[in-house]
This record gives structure tokens, sequence and C-alpha cells, in this order.
């Protein structure tokens, strides 16, 4: 039988709690048995990689090579847009 099925009592006892939750001491017991209940901080991406990381696209150095051939050309407006 899943829980959901189960009568609501049943659960409580179960679970070792009330309709009105833990008290202080079980609620202290199971903090310093299990510790705070926090979701992990994502491990961040420092600046310097997230730009590096751009240059992964092929379409970059597309760009890049557009860019050049504009300046080349010296279509500065263009080159200033691409």
């Amino acid at each position: 039988m899943a829980w959901y099925q189960e009568d609501i009592h049943e659960i409580f006892s179960q679970l070792g709690t009330s309709e009105y939750g833990l008290d202080d001491a079980q609620a202290a017991d199971l903090l310093q048995r299990h510790g705070p209940n926090l979701i992990a901080e994502p491990e961040g991406i420092s600046k310097i990689r997230l730009f590096l990381h751009q240059f992964a696209s092929p379409l970059i150095y597309i760009l890049i090579l557009a860019a050049i051939i504009t300046i080349y050309l010296q279509e500065y407006k263009d080159s200033g847009v691409i």
C-alpha cells in the first residue's frame, strides 16, 4: 500500500510526529543528526572562463574573420557592427 492510501494518523505514528509538526526537542535532534535542510550552492564559473567559453563556437570565428575582412576593405561601420 502506498503512503497516500494510508490513514493520516498511521502516517504520523510512523514518522514520529503529529498534525502540529515536530516539537522543539525532535527538531533539534534531527538538526543535530542530519544538519540544516539547505540546497547546495552550485559551483560558480569565473568571468574569465565565461568569456573564453564564447570562443568555443565556430560562428564566433566566422564573425571575427568577417570583421577583419571589413577592416581590410576600410568598411569601418560594417566592422563595428560585426
